[in-house]
């Protein structure tokens, strides 16, 4: 658990400083995204997430990266996306979603504006939700059996999950024409209006950061997260994916 105090914003700049003075001029462009750019960022629970791309990225830059690596840490920036320029352009049919909701949620911290141009896939789309939905179903189970010992564990299975599937019900949102929900409850409200969600489940599960002193009901919320997940996937299955780009 992180300390309350925490500005995610001077961290984030702390962590871009960081990352120029390893690579210099090779660093073209950080991005901030998630729950800091949304509003839902939680100071005793949540992550920074930055995007961060360079000319180049070969053996010599991730090198030179180890410098940054605690100061990221500091800054909580504990999963950071590192990528080139080159791969950036060659990944797009391959990880529409992450970049999407990238794109969608961006601050630029430094340098060019690499996601907001990005045009993306619209079949290719649809194919990685339904992927990630897939592998999703088949992970949620052992991940609850692996964590959900504990009280700690619970929480931990409970906001991987909330996570993974606030994702994947954007991306399917995205694909019937609507624009990106920034707040958790509303993603719940436009799942159940759209695909006919159980919003009261998904709802409980979206929201469970915004509990942080409950008990956390760990079969309630996997209950909850399978009745989701079916429906997600169901929907996924019929949904016709916009010809071209979205």
């Amino acid at each position: 658990m992180w300390p309350d105090r925490f500005d995610p914003r001077k961290a984030a700049r702390r962590a871009v400083d960081a990352a120029r003075r390893a690579t210099g001029e090779k660093l073209r462009g950080a991005t901030l995204y998630g729950s800091v750019t949304t509003g839902e960022f939680h100071p005793t629970h949540s992550d920074v997430n930055i995007a961060f791309v360079f000319s180049e990225l070969g053996t010599p830059e991730l090198v030179a990266l180890h410098g940054a690596h605690r100061e990221w840490q500091r800054a909580r920036v504990v999963q950071p996306l590192l990528i080139s320029e080159d791969t950036l352009r060659r990944s797009l049919d391959s990880y529409p979603l992450e970049y999407l909701l990238i794109r969608e949620q961006r601050e630029i911290l430094h340098g060019a504006d690499f996601f907001g141009p990005l045009e993306l896939d619209g079949p290719a789309l649809r194919l990685e939700v339904e992927r990630v939905l897939r592998a999703q179903e088949l992970g949620l189970g052992l991940s609850y059996v692996a964590l959900a010992r504990t009280r700690g564990g619970a929480r931990v299975w409970a906001m991987q999950a909330s996570n993974a599937l606030a994702a994947s019900a954007s991306g399917l949102l995205h694909l019937t024409g609507e624009p990106l929900p920034r707040m958790r409850r509303v993603i719940a409200e436009r799942c159940a209006e759209r695909f006919g969600v159980d919003r009261a489940a998904f709802t409980r599960l979206l929201t469970i950061r915004e509990r942080n002193r409950e008990r956390v009901e760990a079969t309630v919320l996997l209950d909850s997260a399978l009745t989701v997940l079916r429906q997600l996937l169901d929907s996924a299955e019929r949904i016709t994916a916009p010809a071209g780009t979205v």
